[in-house]
């Protein structure tokens, strides 16, 4: 055997070796993800694919996605200052489609994790992903979906009521403090019924009567309820 015939057969026994201990290292993970069972959430899948939506879905996910995120936005901003005439009987609607919504919202996120540590195994700790994360986006995102119809109902009765003033009475007045947002807040009965807790901040005008008095206030009105622009105190 030459010289060159002698190298190609070292070559060849060490890229069998090579090959041998690949197949050796495949077959003793598989053994020991059989150990481990069908419960271990982070094994990342046998081949990691390129997981998407249909266009159609796609759609659907973002459609709901603003609506949830917009309505947020409206509740912490103009929510605050619009007595909803539907809240006491969207109430208790609110809190089923809030328990309806944790079933769901547990299955998509489950598979967004389980997708996201396929491509990212090491992105974040077993504790952190599902005793921490994912607990917290499940009921972080009924929350949102059931209490978005507050903001949309708010601005929907701004943007189509009309200039009116009612009486209402005081129920309860709360003291100024160093907060942020709104540090002054009153809540309001409406025809001796709902009540309704109404920012106060930049809206009062004159004293503030105590409770049990009655208020002049003045906004938008419309069948959604009323947009409270202005409370006129004593």
């Amino acid at each position: 055997m030459n010289p060159d015939e002698q190298e190609t057969a070292r070559i060849e026994a060490r890229l069998l070796a090579i090959g041998e201990a690949q197949v050796r290292e495949i077959k003793a993970r598989e053994a020991a993800q059989k150990r481990k069972g069908p419960w271990n959430f982070d094994a990342p899948a046998k081949a990691p694919r390129r997981w998407m939506l249909s266009r159609k879905y796609q759609i659907s996910v973002l459609l709901v996605v603003a609506y949830t995120v917009i309505g947020m936005v409206l509740g912490l901003s103009l929510a605050q200052q619009f007595m909803w005439f539907g809240e006491v009987a969207y109430g208790p609607l609110a809190w089923l489609l809030f328990l309806g919504l944790l079933p769901v919202f547990a299955a998509m996120w489950f598979i967004a994790m389980r997708v996201e540590h396929a491509r990212e195994p090491r992105a974040r700790s077993w504790a952190e992903r599902w005793l921490l994360v994912y607990p917290a986006l499940v009921v972080l995102s009924a929350c949102m979906v059931s209490t978005a119809p507050w903001g949309w109902a708010a601005l929907l009765g701004w943007t189509f009521g009309s200039d009116a003033r009612a009486e209402v009475q005081v129920a309860s007045v709360e003291q100024r403090h160093a907060r942020r947002g709104c540090n002054h807040t009153a809540t309001f009965e409406l025809q001796g019924a709902t009540s309704f807790r109404i920012c106060l901040h930049r809206r009062l005008e004159g004293a503030m009567p105590p409770a049990g008095g009655t208020v002049e206030v003045s906004g938008r009105l419309s069948w959604l309820g009323l947009y409270v622009e202005q409370v006129h105190g004593r």
